[in-house]
């Protein structure tokens, strides 16, 4: 795919025909001009208008489960990024350390190429495959839409478990500006400011920028480098041209560009170092060996683990970095009001870059000399000395990509009984990724005994570039049988083709028997060992066997496959009063198929993904409180998992499987309650009950299935014990949730201050299938506040806000930590609890700070 050949499509269908804007005179428009000289309106109201069935209604009118946030209802709440909006969102969980989102267990197991996310996210009604997007700070976003339970029939692509959809701030009609500075602790500053207004009479036109950046992270090197984590700068700008292009039509563009540079370091490991000469599955000498050895030298004088005491404490020699560069994107949207039907036409390109720096041994290590054995062959070769092992390793990951998508939706007029949407979609994504585990200071990496060069120093090198292509055609009829109840049926054809051509290269220094370095000292060589590491053997989705490029080293082989399906959704709805809404609904749910690639392993294909989904609901209002409950039952088949397993080599390397089932049901509620004008209490419940049905996969972290809760079947083959599923739970699907918050105007005069304040708590979760403790994220919780005053017109606003006011460590995930696990107890057991090498993410700690806003 090239940009030239996206942009000309998205072109193509702008000056195709005329257009229709959605709306754009009616609630979203009306929307971006805010009542002057008005209090906050309230968190989460009736008035709400959301696009969820892609036609502007009210929210509590909508017959789905959905959680909508304005940007009003943000700045009052203090919604800033996902993981805020996580918290105020039933169902929804969010992983930030590996950018992860799930809705109601349902989401993304890894970030490998070849593997889509469970859950779509949008900006615009256009396909974005990034979060940021949704993620965007309300000075840009309008809106934000969350659809929980699969959306098959309308938004389809990746949306087996839900979908986000991020509605833009639009151009006004009247000239107008803001300009916002933000300023907290960690040497936060955060600087925006936009422009918007007519042109003409038929063009408008909005410019917005924001640039922001962190000096102090939250976590901090002992060693004596920079703290990380929360650390760098960034910039966004866009631009948006709207014009009405005759009496019925509007058309409107989007373009933007972004960049970051930071530390973005997002948890630590909380166990002591794997003090063993070769951690379990290592390929090079084990970095914390060292401290037990006179003579080493290493960056501060720290020889344990700092995280084991305090999680926000790390040593390492090197830092951590991430990078967005040449992020580019553009996105249009084409309507026109025919008779008898509208016309919309969505289209939008994007690409970036990206690439990340993280410290892989976990040690602020150098250097140090590796022990020759009593009898050593070193001794009886001329000039032989110790190895000199210099155990510093990086893990580089690079993505550079680029997708675009093209859609035409056909619309019947809202005012016809039989309401219908049929359309066409196409979505083509090229991704080139790969990952380096490399030890640029180990001289014999660089020149393997047995293979070519490798002057990068990678002790295991992934690479892949892959091509997706997505086509689909939908369609959904709304009956309304009489005033009070309505009929809904929809369906969905998706074709979803891939081709992946991946590389793979492994090299080891002294890993193989009799080429020790405590045997051949400064003579150990480094092998290469990818003819063992890879497959050669034919499987599902390889198109071109695996072959070894003489050049560099590399396996190299092409994977290929497509998958298509049906999805679709059925439902009822019943209106027996004004403000009350009954509806019960059953969605099919599909993801498509997928690689594994860059580890050319022997299971490198996965098959799709389905859910059937039966939702049923109430939304009823009384007054000023407004009740929505909302209850599920999931048969979830075939969810795509990365496990690993040992490798004939003895190495570990990801590989792909299909869970047999899953099951889940659970209940969601969310109450407003519009005590006065001035006062108003928001409460949001979910409770989800899951259970995995399969069997027998690889804990990584235990392959010999002897820690506490293994359920090991089958026999021991080469210490790995496969182990059963039954009965686990989901990943990110904690079982209770609760996020509370109080809002309270008093009026001064022409002015007003609001005083807000949240509680959110979740309960403990798992981040693997395998629910052992050192996958249990421990239940979290915290208490925000805000204070908000609001100038006569609204034309001035100052926000003071503290996050995590009691300073509680939360954590959001947890994690094996690579170069130790627990098939053998540590080689110095500082405390024989810590028998597995883990860690966790941990959310920020206490953050505070003032915002000023200027309306002119």
């Amino acid at each position: 795919m090239t940009k030239g050949f996206l942009l000309a499509s998205v072109t193509g269908l702008i000056v195709a025909i005329p257009a229709y804007a959605q709306d754009a005179s009616g609630a979203d428009k009306a929307a971006n001009v805010q009542a002057r000289g008005t209090a906050a309106p309230p968190p989460i109201g009736n008035d709400i208008i959301v696009t969820a069935s892609k036609r502007s209604e009210a929210l509590n009118d909508t017959p789905q489960a959905v959680t909508a946030f304005t940007s009003e209802a943000r700045q009052v709440i203090g919604i800033q990024t996902l993981s805020d909006m996580a918290k105020f969102t039933p169902g929804l969980s969010y992983d930030p350390s590996s950018d992860r989102v799930y809705l109601r267990g349902i989401g993304r197991t890894t970030n490998t190429a070849g593997s889509d996310p469970g859950i779509a996210t949008y900006t615009d009604g256009i396909y974005d495959s990034s979060t940021t997007s949704v993620a965007a700070d309300d000075f840009f976003i309008q809106r934000v839409e969350v659809l929980r339970g699969p959306q098959g029939t309308l938004y389809g692509r990746n949306s087996i478990g839900g979908a986000i959809n991020a509605i833009s701030k639009r151009p006004t009609e009247e000239l107008s500006g803001e300009a916002r500075v933000t300023v907290g602790n960690y040497d936060l500053q955060t600087y925006q400011v936009a422009i918007s207004g007519a042109v003409t009479k038929e063009l408008r036109v909005r410019i917005a920028g924001q640039y922001g950046r962190q000096g102090d992270g939250y976590f901090h090197n002992v060693a004596g480098g920079p703290s990380e984590g929360g650390v760098g700068n960034s910039y966004y700008v866009e631009g948006q041209i709207e014009a009405d292009l005759g009496p019925q039509a509007t058309l409107w563009i989007k373009g933007f560009t972004s960049g970051s540079n930071g530390r973005n370091r997002s948890g630590n490991n909380i166990t002591p170092y794997d003090y063993g000469p070769y951690p379990t599955g290592a390929l090079t000498p084990g970095a914390a060996f060292g401290y037990l050895l006179p003579g080493y030298t290493a960056q501060g004088s720290r020889s344990s683990n700092p995280g084991v005491t305090n999680v926000r404490d790390f040593s390492t020699n090197t830092p951590s970095r991430a990078r967005m560069r040449d992020s580019f994107g553009v996105q249009s949207q084409l309507d026109i009001r025919l008779q008898p039907f509208d016309i919309r036409i969505l289209g939008g390109y994007r690409e970036y870059k990206y690439n990340t720096l993280a410290d892989l041994d976990g040690t602020s290590m150098l250097s140090y000399s590796f022990p020759l054995a009593i009898g050593a062959t070193c001794g009886f070769i001329p000039g032989c000395t110790p190895l000199a092992v210099r155990p510093s390793a990086g893990f580089l990951y690079e993505e550079d990509r680029s997708f675009g998508s093209a859609e035409i939706d056909f619309l019947s007029k809202d005012a016809n009984r039989l309401k219908w949407i049929a359309g066409l979609y196409y979505y083509g994504e090229q991704l080139d990724q790969q990952s380096d585990f490399r030890s640029l200071d180990q001289p014999q990496l660089r020149a393997p005994a047995n293979g070519p060069a490798n002057p990068s120093g990678d002790f295991v090198y992934a690479g892949s570039r892959l091509k997706t292509s997505s086509y689909a055609v939908f369609g959904q009829l709304d009956w309304d049988v009489s005033p009070t109840l309505r009929l809904t049926a929809g369906l969905r054809y998706t074709y979803d083709e891939k081709r992946a051509d991946e590389a793979l290269r492994t090299i080891c220094l002294g890993c193989v028997a009799g080429l020790t370095p405590d045997q051949l000292g400064s003579f150990t060589p480094a092998l290469d060992i990818t003819s063992s590491a890879a497959s050669f053997a034919s499987a599902p989705g390889v198109l071109y066997p695996t072959r070894i490029d003489s050049t560099t080293g590399r396996a190299l082989r092409t994977l290929s496959g497509a998958w298509n399906a049906l999805s679709g959704t059925a439902g009822v709805e019943w209106r027996p009063a004004v403000r009350s809404l009954i509806y019960a609904n059953y969605s099919r749910g599909y993801k498509s198929g997928g690689f594994n690639a860059g580890g050319v392993t022997s299971t490198p294909e996965t098959d799709p993904e389905h859910v059937d989904a039966y939702q049923a609901g109430i939304k009823q209002g009384v007054g000023p409180f407004q009740l929505n409950l909302a209850g599920y039952y999931y048969n979830y088949r075939g969810l795509q998992i990365p496990l690993s397993v040992p490798q004939p080599s003895g190495i570990m390397f990801t590989e792909f499987y299909n869970l047999h089932r899953a099951s889940s049901y659970g209940a969601e509620l969310e109450a407003m309650w519009n005590i006065t004008h001035d006062f108003q209490l928001l409460l949001n419940y979910a409770y989800a009950k899951s259970r995995i049905t399969s069997c027998c996969y690889v804990d990584s972290a235990d392959p010999g299935a002897i820690q506490p809760g293994a359920q090991p079947t089958g026999s021991v083959v080469a210490g790995t014990h496969f182990q059963s599923l039954d009965g686990a739970e989901l990943p990110l699907l904690p079982r209770n949730k609760v996020s509370a918050n109080a809002s309270y105007t008093l009026h001064l005069g022409a002015n007003a201050l609001t005083l807000s304040g949240s509680y959110t708590w979740r309960d403990v979760q798992y981040s693997s299938v395998f629910n052992r403790y050192y996958s249990r994220v421990p239940s979290a919780q915290s208490v925000d506040a805000r204070l908000l005053w609001t100038g006569a017109n609204d034309r001035y606003r100052v926000i003071l806000f503290v996050k995590n006011l009691l300073d509680r460590t939360n954590y959001d995930s947890a994690v094996n930590v690579i170069g130790g696990n627990g098939a053998v107890p540590y080689a110095l057991a500082l405390d024989p609890r810590y028998t597995v090498n883990y860690g966790r993410g941990v959310a920020p700690p206490r953050t505070f700070g003032a915002q000023l806003q200027v309306k002119f």
